[in-house]
């Protein structure tokens, strides 16, 4: 049963957002549920939105189980402090096409956010946020790419579970996250990756998932993979090449390793068909109709490969 204080509450909060609908003078609003949801939908100006926000922080909860911001094509900017003194477990900002730019909103969800979405927007950049207790960040805009950078974890480093989409990695972007757990990043960019981009410093680090719709044939340069452990698993959706060069240090950290896409196997593979690296792999030899796992080519396929095995 509720107690009156919340009764009281959630009774102004309905008025609120009521009275907030007819000013706007159309079918757009924030309102919140009795779960203590807030929603603001439609195309409604950031301005009205911080108005509503200041005037819900005035009543005697401040503290929420969500806030979702969708179907926005009016703003352009969460400019700094956005949410005032509201404190949200978890934001979803989706479908806001012309949203360019995410200063640093949270306000006092700086100590409380634990999940992060967002979809569909315009961004350029991964947002440099305060979210000191973000464990889940989700950010996927098919169509806009944007740039992920070091810079941005700085108040963020208790993410464990991140999942990007259409992105440019910068290197070491990952560094800092020592309590990442998992990363799945969907539509990398076609750019080759840069050595550090894939480095990490996490002893929890348990599934890495690098794949691509578009273009892009998996091409790196020496230095890119690192920071690896024997419990990780590591999926590329495409590799151009497999050299030793390239993913001999992560290999000998005895990783699981899988590529999506067969591959051609000739002597770029022998070093791994004829190394104790074998059985922790899962590559496929052959082309997208027909294909067999490299454990299955006869070694002797690979007599012929010389000093390219003593790697």
């Amino acid at each position: 049963m509720f107690s009156k204080n919340f009764l009281h509450f959630f009774t102004s909060a309905v008025l609120l957002a009521c009275s907030y609908h007819q000013a706007a003078g159309q079918k757009t609003y924030c309102f919140l549920h009795v779960s203590l949801k807030v929603v603001c939908s439609g195309p409604t100006d950031i301005y009205q939105m911080q108005n509503y926000f200041t005037q819900l922080g005035q009543n005697v909860t401040l503290k929420f189980t969500e806030l979702s911001i969708n179907s926005n094509p009016a703003i352009q900017r969460l400019p700094v402090g956005l949410l005032g003194n509201l404190r949200f477990d978890k934001i979803e900002i989706i479908g806001c096409p012309n949203l360019v730019q995410v200063d640093d909103f949270l306000g006092a969800s700086s100590e409380s956010l634990m999940v992060l979405n967002m979809y569909y927007n315009s961004l350029s950049e991964m947002p440099q946020l305060t979210a000191r207790k973000l464990g889940m960040l989700h950010i996927n805009q098919p169509g806009k790419q944007f740039v992920v950078r070091r810079t941005a974890f700085g108040q963020m480093k208790d993410i464990w579970r991140l999942e990007l989409g259409n992105v440019l990695v910068e290197p070491f972007a990952f560094f800092d996250l020592k309590k990442l757990v998992t990363l799945k990043i969907h539509h990398l960019s076609p750019e080759p990756l840069a050595a550090g981009t894939f480095n990490f410093d996490s002893t929890a680090l348990s599934h890495v998932d690098l794949t691509s719709y578009g273009p892009w044939e998996g091409h790196a340069e020496p230095g890119t993979f690192a920071g690896f452990l024997n419990t990780t698993w590591f999926r590329l959706g495409a590799a151009a090449k497999i050299s030793p060069d390239i993913f001999f240090p992560m290999l000998s950290s005895s990783t699981l390793f899988e590529i999506g896409r067969p591959v051609r196997c000739d002597c770029q593979v022998a070093w791994i068909r004829l190394s104790t690296f074998l059985p922790r792999t899962t590559i496929r030899c052959g082309n997208e109709t027909s294909s067999v796992l490299l454990q299955e080519v006869d070694e002797a396929e690979f007599k012929d490969c010389g000093a390219i095995c003593s790697a």
